[in-house]
């Protein structure tokens, strides 16, 4: 059975070995690098399948990183950690590590491990705070009087949320958002379009028109009378967005900028 290639990140002080090395493998191409303080959102930004993380890197903590990987992405990375000492290997495996070796490990070996991380099927969708984004997209659905019996409205919400979390997936909603969403519901991106369109055409029909003002305003192309799923969806992952970076940053000072008020 022939392999997927899968993307990945080498997050190293000295990433040109590792680059030679995983250059070899026909199942990783190496989209990015780094070992400074803008590894967090090149990573967030590139949103890789497999992440190669040395133990030792400059102004990010290696362990704290895995835990916001985890915590803040849609769909965060296979990860192989590379520590220098057992105890470190151990920490990295409890914080969300998929598998963790010495720093002094073959080539040959940790090409053969690496190759095995990226082929893992990706991990759910990431916790805590993507719970709290499903909420935020559902009462915004709620709001707007989205069909409960549609399958698409499911599929709005889990897709608003992924898009609030991780906007770079709506740089191609039909090769990347709409097949992350039909591998979690087991069904084709085709069938996950067409329920979000069906759902977005109700609601502009039948649903909350006050809600809807609200919402998009004149934002929609008025020849159309409708929003298509892009617009629908992006608009809506804006004021999730807007309403987590609130939540997570409430005992600092407040985002600015209206929220949407909401009965």
């Amino acid at each position: 059975m022939l392999k997927q290639e899968r993307s990945a990140y080498i997050a190293a002080m000295e990433p040109l070995r590792f680059e030679a090395l995983l250059g070899k493998s026909e199942q990783i191409a190496v989209v990015g690098s780094g070992g400074g303080e803008a590894i967090p959102e090149e990573i967030t930004g590139l949103c890789p399948d497999f992440l190669l993380l040395d133990g030792v890197l400059s102004g990010v903590d290696s362990l704290n990183l895995l835990e916001q990987l985890r915590a803040h992405m849609a769909a965060p990375p296979r990860v192989l950690y590379l520590g220098r000492e057992a105890k470190w290997l151990e920490l990295a495996l409890q914080k969300g590590a998929d598998a963790a070796a010495l720093w002094n490990i073959s080539d040959n070996e940790l090409l053969r491990l690496a190759e095995d991380v990226a082929q893992r099927p990706l991990p759910r969708l990431a916790e805590p705070w993507e719970a709290d984004r499903m909420k935020i997209a559902e009462r915004y659905a709620f709001f707007l009087r989205i069909p409960d019996a549609l399958k698409g409205k499911q599929y709005i919400c889990r897709a608003v949320s992924m898009l609030a979390c991780a906007p770079q997936l709506g740089a191609s909603f039909t090769g990347l958002l709409y097949p992350l969403i039909a591998a979690c519901a087991n069904t084709s991106s085709r069938a996950v379009e067409k329920a979000i369109r069906t759902a977005v055409e109700s609601t502009w029909l039948h649903g909350d028109l006050d809600a809807i003002q609200t919402l998009f305003g004149y934002s929609v192309d008025a020849e159309r009378g409708k929003p298509t799923n892009a617009e629908f969806l992006s608009m809506l992952a804006g004021y999730v967005e807007r309403e987590m970076k609130h939540r997570m940053r409430e005992k600092a000072r407040p985002v600015p900028g209206k929220m949407v008020k909401m009965p």
